[in-house]
C-alpha cells in the first residue's frame, strides 16, 4: 500500500446485500474520519436521497440503541467519500479502489490455484483408474498358478483320503476337473489361469473350502 493511504481503522467487513454476501463499511467511520460537521443522521440522509442509494442493495440499517448505524457497500462508500471534496475524501476513496484491487488479486490467484489443484487431482484420479484397471486385469503369475495346482492337488488328495476314494482313478480325475470348474463358476472365467491377481488369495479360500458335496 502506498504511504498516503492510510485509514485503515475504517473496518472492511462482508455483510448481506440482496441475498449476496459483498465487501462493506460502516458509515459512520468514514463520516468520522471526514470530520464532517453536520450531524451523522443528516449527512447520510441527504446522501442518499441525493445519489439515489437503495436500502438493502446500497446499504442497510442496523439498530443500535437509540441510534442507527448505516452499513454501506464499497461503491456507495467511494461516494460518501467524495462528498466533502477533501483530501482526507480522496484518502480514503484511494484506500478503498486500493482494496478491491487487492480483493481481486487474491481472488484471482485463488482461482488459479484452484484450477492447478484441480488439474492435479483429476490427473491423479485419472492414473488411480488406470493403476485399478491395471490390477484388475493383471494376470497370475507362474508361481501363483503352481500354488494354486499344488493347492487344488492337495485337496482332491485330501478328499480322497478322507472318503476312501483313493483307488478310484475316475473320481480322482473328476475330482481334479471339478475343483477347477468350481474355481471358474465363482469368478466367471473360461480358464482358470485367467483369474486376475487380485482374485488369487479369495481363489485359494475357495480350493480349501471345497468340500466333496461341493465337487460331486
Amino acid at each position: 500500500m502506498s504511504a498516503n493511504i492510510q485509514p485503515t481503522f475504517i473496518k472492511i467487513e462482508k455483510s448481506i446485500f440482496d441475498g449476496i454476501s459483498i465487501n462493506s463499511v460502516n458509515a459512520r467511520e468514514i463520516h468520522e474520519y471526514l470530520g464532517v460537521k453536520t450531524r451523522f443522521n443528516d449527512w447520510i440522509n441527504r446522501a442518499i436521497e441525493k445519489y439515489d442509494f437503495i436500502e438493502n442493495i446500497d446499504y442497510s440499517i442496523l439498530s443500535n440503541g437509540n441510534s442507527k448505524d448505516f452499513v454501506v457497500t464499497l461503491d456507495m462508500a467511494k461516494e460518501l467519500a467524495m462528498l466533502e471534496n477533501n483530501p482526507k475524501g480522496k484518502e480514503i476513496r484511494k484506500y478503498f479502489i486500493y482494496f478491491e484491487q487487492k480483493a481481486k488479486e487474491v481472488i484471482a490467484n485463488q482461482s488459479s490455484e484452484i484450477q492447478l489443484l484441480q488439474g492435479m487431482l483429476n490427473t491423479l484420479s485419472k492414473m488411480d483408474t488406470r493403476v485399478s484397471q491395471l490390477e484388475s486385469s493383471k494376470r497370475l503369475e507362474n508361481w501363483q498358478e503352481k500354488e494354486l495346482h499344488d493347492l487344488k492337488n492337495k485337496k482332491v488328495y485330501e478328499l480322497a483320503k478322507k472318503h476312501d476314494l483313493s483307488n478310484d482313478n475316475e473320481m480322482i480325475r473328476k475330482l481334479h476337473s471339478r475343483v477347477w470348474k468350481a474355481v471358474k463358476n465363482r469368478f466367471n472365467l473360461p480358464r482358470y489361469n485367467e483369474l486376475p491377481i487380485l482374485k488369487f488369495d479369495e481363489a485359494k479360500a475357495l480350493i480349501n473350502s471345497l468340500t466333496l458335496g461341493d465337487l460331486v
